[in-house]
């Protein structure tokens, strides 16, 4: 008797039985002299590889392609739907000539075959699926009778394939959902972009006709809540009256969430301000589900389908995103629901709820316990356990459809989704519930298109202090608006409650999220990362946090996910949680960290890092930067203020420099700044400076380099001894005195003193330059010209070689190290150690100590001429690095010549230095586009 549940092993337990399946089928219908079955094919210049393929024994081209899941969520699920036809795509140079593209999903229970053709996914849906096969025995688990069905399945199937019959796809939907789309468009028009008025109403409509005939097809007693829409010829106030009874009608069923009308009542269509011309927009869309309606219920009547169709592009993505909100995976909302929800009891709120996601997940994580525990729950049992609250009306539409129609048959007039349209902010639900699951939307703080307004700020403030939780964005310069949402939510959670949310990964590292992550520090239980293939279309990259409220473990488990068929089983990430030991292994990797060891402001993505970076600057190769330099040190000569004084702007006309006096505080704000000019006379304190990284210099810095930001060059420091600060022999200067009398006016002595000492101090001679912030340019600077620059605090400094290479010129020894840090090897120093701000990582002295560079004194003289070669070449050409990481950048020969030095030291278990750089680019790739997304 073989045995399946959805939390059993899908390649251990699921693929046999499917192989056994379509094995019996090709026996059975005669064809297994021709084509064979493949568990796993490896498909040529492919880097995927699907669960089964019949091929042709002949010639080993495909005719079939089979993906196995657990679940018949899964099956249904557009992603995975998605990746099936990706294979078929991908073999398509291996495909038989004349066998048409035919694949399938399936869980065994379910099935669901489609044959690739332009167009959308869901065009691709052939009639009169998914096939239902028997369900598993929730008590004995017992699969016969799935498996027999799924064996017939194939064998209605596969004559389909080899007679090469044209596929039989379903049109009838097509036309329906290209009218919605095409009306949608129109009506929107009449209320001057407005885009959620339409769906609103227009979706009231689609729901209505195919609910009707779902029930009218199964003979169910709800058919007799439903009536015909209004006729093409009825009149504008007829169609309002006939169309809002039909609706009260139906919502005595419960659909509430879905019928009523739009809640605000001036902006709303239909009934109130409907007009004729948005009236024929609604008896278009009524035509087409009159004739065709029907017959696409019949032939494919699936919620999910139904649901999937809806979702797949007839809402306005980029309106959705500009305002944070983005749709969760059904794979990431399965997880979150499978840690989060222990018991079939669980009270669950999702409090940004969007289209259903994770409200879906909960629904069937609190089925599968109970099924498996041998209890049956009603469909109401579980809707009233399952609440979610949603700004947008129309998204609110979508959540509440997607939850009444888990189960349509047992919808009766007790029937009740809560779903609530509202502001969470406006709703405070204290201790109500064992489990939170929420994807809070995400704006970026340095988007002005997006940014949240201050009232909006104040109001979500007020309301996260009412509550009495701990308000740790007023703290964060720059929060992020998941920031408030994380926040609030936290009073929903009674004792012992859990929280699983979907988060942007960049708190992990960056300023502002030291905020978050003082407030996650006592509440966290497991952070977990994944690959950067979920809300592609949002360019995000996210991680999950799972927290208790409560009686939480002395650690917290940072897990990362490599491999996606680990994340795609949830039984197999609870399993991974729960052994609490470091383990490291091709497919993720743990890290079970005492929680009292934790600090939140260190970067907790290293955590969660590939920590074979570390294997490298832990070899004796290595030491700590400040071994070698006794001064490491940031600019300092704008420090306090009168920086266009420090690096005044040059009148061509005049060949005058000028600068401006110290800017306005808040209380003169509208009051100009006093422009200083200085005289002519002092054109000779004018020298090299640099101020800033925003144009492009070269590596080994040239003199013009060092001429794009020209400073004056103080004589010396303020000698509070004699008149105006000036040292004795400039006293008599009469260019020195009115400069010096004009800013002591402006800026008041004291300043002024700062203004020089700061300057004078900090122009000197920089031999490695390191800019303190970057976004894109990944620079490291040489300096081999013995002339005083005037540093500004922009850039850290390297200087006075030490405990260096007796053997090597010392000049070549600074190339070295600024090849070095330029590198892959380097620039992953950078990443790591730097803070991230909004995708700029910003460098503190206390971080440019922790860097490792190589030891001079082990260094030959071969080595260290190879890698300057490779960096002068780079400077001699002119390179300039975007921030563009991977394999093929321009520094590879580079990168070569240093990760040659290391391999020479240790392989450490690379075979080839080619591969060890592939490696560590491909790892620097990560975590620059992780910063920067």
């Amino acid at each position: 008797m073989p045995q399946l549940w959805y939390n059993y092993d899908e390649v251990a337990d699921f693929h046999p039985l499917v192989e056994q399946a379509l094995q019996n089928a090709l026996v059975n219908k005669g064809y297994n002299n021709i084509a064979e079955i493949v568990h796993h094919p490896s498909i040529p210049n492919s880097s995927i590889t699907p669960d089964f393929a019949i091929r042709l024994k002949s010639n080993h081209h495909y005719i079939f392609i089979c993906e196995v899941k657990r679940t018949e969520r899964d099956v249904e699920s557009q992603r995975y739907q998605n990746q099936t036809r990706s294979y078929v795509t991908d073999a398509g140079p291996h495909w038989a000539v004349g066998y048409h593209k035919y694949f399938c999903i399936t869980n065994i229970e379910r099935l669901i075959l489609l044959a690739d053709r332009n167009g959308p996914l869901m065009s691709c849906v052939l009639r009169n699926n998914p096939i239902q096969n028997p369900k598993f025995n929730p008590a004995t688990h017992d699969a016969t009778d799935a498996v027999a069905g799924l064996q017939n399945a194939f064998e209605t199937i596969l004559p389909v394939i080899f007679n090469r019959t044209n596929p039989d796809w379903d049109n009838n939907w097509e036309h329906i959902i290209e009218t919605f789309h095409s009306n949608y468009i129109g009506l929107k028009s009449t209320l001057h972009g407005n885009s959620e008025l339409p769906l609103y109403e227009l979706f009231r409509l689609l729901a209505y006709a195919y609910l009707k005939d779902y029930y009218q097809q199964r003979n169910s007693p709800n058919s007799a809540y439903f009536r015909n829409f209004p006729t093409a010829g009825t009149s504008l106030s007829d169609f309002i009256r006939i169309l809002s009874t039909n609706y009260t009608r139906i919502m005595q069923l419960d659909f509430r969430q879905i019928f009523s009308d739009h809640p605000s009542q001036n902006q709303r269509i239909f009934p109130n301000n409907l007009t004729d011309q948005q009236l024929q927009y609604f008896k278009n869309l009524i035509q087409c589900l009159i004739n065709y309606n029907s017959h696409a219920v019949a032939n494919n009547d699936s919620p999910s389908y139904f649901f999937n169709l809806l979702t797949s592009g007839i809402y306005d993505r980029d309106e959705m995103h500009s305002e944070g909100k983005i749709m969760s995976d059904s794979e990431l909302s399965n997880l979150l629901a499978a840690l989060c929800i222990d018991s079939d009891t669980a009270r669950v709120l999702d409090p940004g709820c969007g289209d259903g996601a994770l409200l879906d997940a909960a629904y069937d994580q609190i089925s599968l316990i109970a099924s498996t525990a041998n209890r049956v729950k009603s469909h109401n049992e579980i809707l009233s356990q399952v609440d979610g609250l949603e700004i947008d009306p129309f998204l609110s539409q979508l959540a509440a459809f997607r939850l009444l129609t888990k189960n349509l048959t047992q919808v009766n007039n007790t029937t009740q989704a809560n779903i609530q349209i509202g502001d969470i902010f406006q709703n405070s639900r204290p201790l109500q519930y064992d489990v939170v699951l929420m994807n809070s939307p995400f704006l970026r703080n340095d988007n002005h298109k997006t940014s949240i307004s201050g009232a909006r700020k104040t109001a979500m403030i007020n309301a996260i202090q009412a509550t009495g939780v701990n308000c740790f964005v007023s703290d964060a310069q720059q929060p992020n608006l998941y920031f408030y949402f994380v926040n609030y939510i936290w009073h929903y959670l009674n004792n012992n409650g859990k929280a699983g949310i979907i988060l942007m990964a960049k708190f992990l590292n960056n300023k502002d999220g030291e905020h978050l992550k003082a407030f996650l520090l006592d509440k966290a239980e497991a952070i977990i990362t994944y690959p950067r293939k979920y809300f592609q279309d949002f360019a995000v990259t996210t991680a999950i946090v799972i927290l208790k409220n409560g009686n939480n473990s002395a650690n917290i488990s940072f897990l990362k996910i490599a491999d996606e068929n680990i994340l795609l089983n949830p039984e197999s990430v609870k399993s991974i949680l729960n052994t609490q030991q470091d383990t490291v292994t091709a497919s993720y990797k743990l890290s079970v960290v005492p929680r009292t060891s934790l600090n939140a402001a260190d970067n907790w993505k290293n955590y969660i890092n590939d920590r074979r970076y570390e294997d490298v600057y832990n070899l004796p190769l290595f030491r700590n930067i400040d071994h070698h330099f006794s001064v490491i040190a940031r600019g300092n000569a704008e420090s306090n203020g009168a920086s266009t004084i420090i690096f005044p702007t040059r009148d061509n006309r005049t060949s005058s420099y000028k600068g401006y006096g110290k800017r306005p505080g808040t209380a003169q704000a509208s009051q100009p700044r006093t422009e200083i000019t200085l005289p002519t006379a002092l054109n000779g304190q004018i020298g090299h400076g640099i101020q800033n990284n925003m144009v492009r210099r070269n590596f080994s810095l040239s003199l013009n380099d060092l001429s794009i930001d020209e400073a004056f060059h103080f004589p010396g420091k303020f000698d509070d001894t004699q008149p105006y600060g000036l040292l004795p022999h400039l006293q008599g200067n009469s260019a020195f005195v009115e400069f010096y009398n004009d800013c002591i006016t402006e800026f008041t002595e004291p300043t002024w003193k700062k203004v020089v000492n700061s300057a004078f101090n900090n122009t000197l001679i920089p031999k490695i330059l390191i800019p303190r912030a970057d976004r894109t340019k990944h620079v490291v600077y040489y300096n081999p010209h013995a002339v005083n620059i005037t540093l500004s605090s922009n850039f850290f400094y390297c200087n006075d070689l030490q405990n260096h290479n007796v053997n090597v010129n010392d000049e070549l020894q600074y190339q070295f190290v600024s090849s070095f840090l330029l590198s892959v090897f380097g620039q992953i120093q950078f990443e790591l150690n730097a803070s991230n701000q909004e995708g700029l990582r910003k460098l503190e002295g206390f971080q440019i100590k922790r860097f490792r560079i190589p030891d001079l004194s082990s260094i030959t003289q071969s080595e260290i001429d190879n890698v300057v070669n490779e960096f002068l070449s780079l400077n001699a050409a002119n390179i300039e690095f975007s921030g563009d990481e991977g394999t093929n950048t321009p520094r590879r020969n580079l990168d070569i010549a240093i990760g040659s030095i290391i391999f020479s030291r240790d392989h450490l278990g690379f075979r080839t230095v080619e591969e060890m750089v592939d490696y560590f680019e491909l790892f620097l790739a990560d975590l620059v586009e992780d910063r920067r997304i």
